[in-house]
């Protein structure tokens, strides 16, 4: 009785240790998948010109705005020049007419006129001095005249004005809209991103891997053969550093990881993995930042942490090498699309590149359950590694 006991403890046992792993699939099954991927790819081809074709269309359409832009800016420019030279010609036109009025008032206006024209010592010189007083009181009215229309000119500039600058605004919101649009399109490619053409070149290295792991074509991959242990504790991923930046949305995009920089000596950063796990994929993204994936398997699901913009790799590493929290994978840095030394942490309850897992098999249908995930309230990496507050600086990992 004390031998079944025992067994069935030893059993118990076993199966906590053994992962369950619903999702897992025979390396025959990935190769069948590999091949659909690739032939998929193959097909789709013209939809990815068409793409290239709406993305070059987007760019001409922004560069249209630009230069409407550039247009609208010159008249507005012009318009408020106009203005200027306006209200200085008023300014001398008022000077004029108020002289003008204080003369007429000193004089008696029009009595003066015709004084003048009684003056006339002849038939000839009347008519002459007509004329002159007929001029001057067209003069008067035709100065009086220019001022009313320069003023008028001048209200009307400024509507116009203002016009051209909604018209520019219109222009500024849309041409924002066309960026952030194509900005979507290529961000879909940054931050640890890869092209479908790479992404096969990943799945061909995995089934290499797999292979080289000793799998065969029956044996269900993570059961069978590659196996992941349960990852144990999560850990930061440098000794010494700080949150730069939140995984949380920025600037109308998700920014899928937690930033991790450190000030005093960030080239010298060492990087390490998180938790114990498989290292899945080594690559330089879509703007030549060096990633390292590695595959966790916690809680009963499997998770993928991304490390983006390592400065250099550990020349130890490769792709199927089992890890631990104490595995160092690379140094921080700023390769690709970073404005500064810092490590772009992602981790989320999928594997990442792996045709088996319907959620994250690509980089597209990824970022697409990333932003899920945030909109049901997951909190990123802080959702397993203890971080401190953003900007506070730790020392221990």
């Amino acid at each position: 009785m004390k031998k079944i006991c025992s067994l069935i403890l030893i059993i118990s046992y076993l199966i906590i240790l053994i992962p369950i792993r619903t999702d897992a699939i025979t390396l025959g099954d990935y190769k069948e998948k590999l091949a659909k991927y690739k032939a998929d790819y193959e097909a789709n081809q013209a939809a990815l010109n068409k793409t290239k074709s709406e993305i070059n269309s987007t760019n001409n359409s922004i560069s249209s705005i630009k230069k409407e832009m550039i247009s609208l800016s010159a008249e507005i420019s012009k318009l408020k020049d106009d203005i200027v030279s306006y209200n200085e010609q008023i300014e001398k036109k008022k000077v004029e007419t108020k002289k003008l009025i204080e003369y007429l008032q000193l004089s008696n206006g029009e009595n003066l006129y015709l004084e003048y024209a009684f003056e006339a010592e002849s038939t000839t010189d009347l008519i002459y001095r007509m004329s002159i007083v007929e001029q001057m009181t067209d003069y008067n009215k035709k100065t009086i005249k220019e001022l009313e229309d320069l003023i008028e000119k001048s209200k009307d500039r400024q509507k116009e004005i203002n016009a051209r600058e909604k018209q520019l605004e219109g222009k500024q919101e849309t041409l924002e809209s066309l960026v952030v649009s194509l900005g979507e399109d290529k961000d879909s490619l940054s931050s640890s991103g890869v092209s479908i053409a790479k992404q096969i070149k990943i799945y061909e290295t995995q089934v290499a891997t797999y292979k080289k792991l000793g799998c065969k074509d029956n044996d269900v991959i993570g059961k069978d053969c590659a196996t992941t242990s349960s990852s144990g504790a999560w850990r930061r991923p440098v000794t010494s550093g700080y949150i730069t930046s939140e995984f949380k949305y920025r600037g109308g995009k998700l920014h899928r990881a937690v930033d991790v920089g450190n000030s005093s000596n960030p080239y010298g950063t060492k990087i390490y993995a998180v938790a114990s796990g498989r290292i899945t994929a080594i690559y330089y993204d879509s703007y030549g930042a060096r990633v390292v994936l590695i595959e966790h398997y916690y809680k009963g699901k499997y998770w993928t942490s991304n490390y983006c913009h390592m400065s250099k790799y550990n020349p130890a590493i490769y792709v199927g090498m089992k890890v631990t929290s104490n595995t160092w994978i690379g140094y921080m840095g700023m390769s690709g699309k970073a404005t500064g030394p810092h490590l772009h942490l992602e981790i989320f309850p999928c594997r990442l590149y792996n045709l088996s897992d319907k959620n994250c098999k690509t980089w597209s249908k990824y970022v697409s359950y990333a932003k899920t995930l945030y909109s049901q309230g997951y909190k990123g990496p802080r959702a397993l590694i203890s971080f401190p507050s953003a900007g506070v600086r730790w020392n221990s990992r």
